[in-house]
Order: C-alpha cells, then structure tokens, then sequence
C-alpha cells in the first residue's frame, strides 16, 4: 500500500510543471517525496520478507495511534503558530513519545532540524516559509 502511495504522488507530480535545477517547479518535490516513498516502500518489503519472524504491528499499536494523533494536530497548530515551530513540536513529541528520546535532546535535535530546514527553504531556495498569525 505504501508503494501505491508513493506512485501515485509521483504519477500526480509528473503532471505538473518540474521546474529546473535553479527553480524548482510545483511537482519537483511531490516527485521526489513520491520516488522516497516508494523507494522505501521497497526497501521495507525487501526487509519483511528477508525476517518474517518478526511480530505484526496492527493499527491499534501504541505507535501507531500516537503518530496517527501527532498528524492530525499538526494542520491545526501550522497556521497560527507558523512552520518551524508547528514542525519543531511535531518533530520534538515524535522523538519524545515515539523515539523515548530524553526532552532536553529532543528539542536541541528538533531545534537543529527546523534550522536546518529554514536555511534549506530561506536561504538555498528564497521560499518564505509560513510565519503564523500569533
């Protein structure tokens, strides 16, 4: 299912315009989110089939429902509280509550990603990320 996802958002972002190595279009990065998926859709079917072993993960799963939760909060809190910190949370309470990462390196390590991401957006490619309403 995965592997359908992910081809489905490349197939979607082939239809828009790519852009070019400067400037990159509106389907550039659903092209590329949709080959990482299915790449890794890939890789994990390689890996279950490689350790069938394992135990199955079913949706109830503690994990599962958290993340499931997480993302559906995130929509809510991106417009008044703006990307980098709605994104810095979301990443801080997944390595907290999924990870069991230790709060003070989970805020240094989601700190450290939202700066990367701000240099990445601002800095390398000029796109002004949301700042929030508050």
């Amino acid at each position: 299912m995965l592997g359908a996802v992910g081809l489905f958002f490349a197939w979607q972002a082939m239809l828009l315009d790519l852009g070019h190595i400067g400037l990159p279009g509106p389907g550039f990065f659903p092209l590329c989110l949709g080959a990482t998926v299915s790449i890794a859709a890939v890789l994990i079917g390689l890996a279950c089939w490689q350790y069938r072993d394992g135990e199955p993960v079913e949706f109830g799963h503690r994990d599962v429902l958290i993340t499931l939760a997480a993302l559906l909060i995130l929509p809510l809190i991106f417009e008044p509280l703006g990307a980098l910190p709605s994104l810095g949370l979301f990443g801080a309470a997944m390595l907290i509550l999924i990870g069991r990462v230790a709060l003070p390196l989970a805020i240094a390590a989601s700190a450290l990603g939202m700066a990367a991401c701000w240099y990445f957006f601002e800095v390398l490619l000029g796109v002004s990320l949301p700042a929030g309403a508050w």
